[in-house]
C-alpha cells in the first residue's frame, strides 16, 4: 500500500513538475515575444528616422548634382573663353614678333641716317659752320658746269631736309611702333592674369562640387547601411518571433508527450543535409559547439565588444547546435560571412546562439537538436583565419549585443 502511495506521489510530482516547467517556459516566451515586439517597434521607428535621412539626403545631391551641372556647363564655357584668350594671345605673340621686325628696320634705316647726319654735320663744321656755295659756283669750268653745280646744290639742301624730314618721320613711327608693342604687351599680362584667375576659380568651383558629392554620397551610402542594418534587424527580430513561437508549440508538444522519451527525436528538421551528431554533448546547460582551443575570450578588442567566443582549429571542423532550439536565420554577411542563429527555450528562459565564419552551413531552417551537425568551422567574412566565433545571448539577439554573456560558463 505505502508503495503503491509513494508510486502515485511520485508520478503526481512529476507531473506538476512538467506544468510547472510549462508554465514558466509559457511565461518567459511571453516576455520574450513582447521584449522582440518592442524591439520592432523601436526599429521600425529608426528605420523610418533613417528612411527619411535617406530622402533628404537624396534631395540635396538632386541639388548638388544640378548645380554640378552648372558648373559643368560654366565650365564648357569658360574653356571656349580659355580657347578664344589663347588664340588672342598667339596672334598677339605674332603681331609683337612682326613689330619687333618692323623696329628693327626702322632702326636700322634710322642708325643709317645718322651716320649720314653726322658726316653732314662734320663737313659744315670743317668748312666753318657753313657751305661754300659762291666757292663751288665760281670754281665752275663752263656754263655747262654752273648750271650742273647749281642743280648740284639745289638736290644736297633738297636731300638734306628730306633726311632730316624722312628721321623725324622714322623717330615718329619708331616711337608708335614701340607704343603698340608695350600696348599689346600689357594686353598679353592681363590676358594671362585674367586666364590664370579663371582657372583658378573654376578649379575651385569644380573641386569644391566634388567635393560635396562625395560627402553627400558616402553619408547617402552609411544611411543606406543603417537602412539595411533595420531591415536585417527587422527581418532577425521576425524570425526571432516565429522561432520563439516555435519553441512555445514544441515545448506544448513536450508535455503533450512527456510520457514518451523518444518522442522528442520527431522536432528535427526536414529541412537539414543530415542527421549527425556530436559523439559527447556534454552536461552542460549547452554544449561546446566544436572541437578546438579557445582563441579569444568575450569581452574589449581594439576598442569595441567581441561578443563573443573563439574557437581555433585545423582541418574539417563540425560545427553542432549547443542546444536543442529552431534555426532564426541561416545566411551569409559581409562581417560573421556564414552564420547561423540558433533560438531555445532553456529552463524557461530563451536564449541565442550564433555560429560565424562557418565554411559551409549543412542547416538552413527548422529546429536542430543539441549536438546536430550544423556546418564546419571557416574563414569567412571578416575573419582572420580559420576559427568560430561563437555567442550566446540570454534573451533575443539584438545589434547592440546587449544580452550577450560569456558562454564558457555555461558548457
Amino acid at each position: 500500500m505505502n508503495k503503491k502511495v509513494i508510486g502515485l506521489s511520485l508520478s503526481l510530482s512529476l507531473a506538476l513538475s512538467g506544468i510547472t516547467a510549462y508554465q514558466t517556459a509559457t511565461t518567459a516566451n511571453a516576455e520574450s515575444l513582447k521584449s522582440i515586439k518592442e524591439k520592432k517597434e523601436a526599429n521600425n521607428k529608426k528605420k523610418a528616422a533613417a528612411n527619411s535621412k535617406v530622402k533628404k539626403n537624396e534631395k540635396q545631391q538632386h541639388k548638388a548634382q544640378a548645380e554640378k551641372k552648372a558648373a559643368d556647363d560654366k565650365m564648357s564655357a569658360a574653356e571656349k573663353k580659355l580657347d578664344a584668350k589663347k588664340k588672342a594671345i598667339s596672334d598677339t605673340k605674332t603681331a609683337i614678333d612682326q613689330l619687333k621686325r618692323d623696329i628693327e628696320a626702322v632702326q636700322k634705316r634710322i642708325d643709317k641716317r645718322d651716320k649720314l647726319m653726322k658726316e653732314r654735320l662734320k663737313a659744315i663744321y670743317e668748312n666753318g659752320g657753313k657751305v661754300q656755295y659762291l666757292d663751288v659756283l665760281l670754281g665752275a669750268s663752263s656754263f655747262g658746269d654752273f648750271i650742273d653745280r647749281v642743280v648740284s646744290l639745289d638736290a644736297i639742301a633738297d636731300s638734306d631736309r628730306q633726311l632730316l624730314d624722312e628721321q623725324k618721320a622714322d623717330k615718329k613711327e619708331l616711337d608708335t611702333k614701340k607704343a603698340k608693342v608695350e600696348t599689346k604687351l600689357a594686353e598679353l599680362e592681363k590676358d594671362k592674369k585674367e586666364l590664370e584667375a579663371l582657372q583658378k576659380e573654376l578649379k575651385a568651383a569644380v573641386k569644391e562640387k566634388n567635393k560635396l558629392l562625395s560627402s553627400l554620397k558616402k553619408k547617402h551610402s552609411d544611411l543606406m547601411d543603417q537602412v539595411g542594418k533595420y531591415e536585417h534587424a527587422a527581418e532577425l527580430l521576425n524570425n526571432q518571433e516565429a522561432a520563439i513561437k516555435a519553441e512555445k508549440e514544441r515545448a506544448s508538444q513536450a508535455k503533450a508527450e512527456s510520457s514518451s522519451s523518444s518522442s522528442s527525436s520527431s522536432s528535427s528538421s526536414s529541412h537539414h543535409s543530415g542527421n549527425e551528431k556530436a559523439s559527447d554533448t556534454g552536461s552542460g546547460m549547452i554544449m561546446k559547439p566544436s572541437a578546438g582551443v579557445i582563441s579569444s575570450e568575450k569581452g574589449p578588442r581594439d576598442g569595441r565588444l567581441h561578443a563573443g567566443v573563439d574557437i581555433a582549429a585545423g582541418g574539417t571542423v563540425p560545427i553542432y547546435a549547443a542546444a536543442d532550439g529552431t534555426i532564426i536565420r541561416s545566411d551569409y554577411s559581409s562581417s560573421y560571412g556564414n552564420v547561423i542563429y540558433i533560438t531555445h527555450t532553456i529552463n524557461g528562459q530563451t536564449w541565442t546562439t550564433v555560429y560565424a565564419h562557418m565554411r559551409e552551413r549543412v542547416a538552413h531552417g527548422g529546429s536542430v537538436k543539441r549536438g546536430q551537425l550544423i556546418g564546419y568551422m571557416g574563414n569567412t567574412g571578416d575573419s582572420r583565419g580559420q576559427h568560430l566565433h561563437f555567442e550566446l545571448h540570454k534573451g533575443p539577439w539584438n545589434y547592440a549585443k546587449s544580452n550577450a554573456v560569456d558562454p564558457r560558463p555555461y558548457f
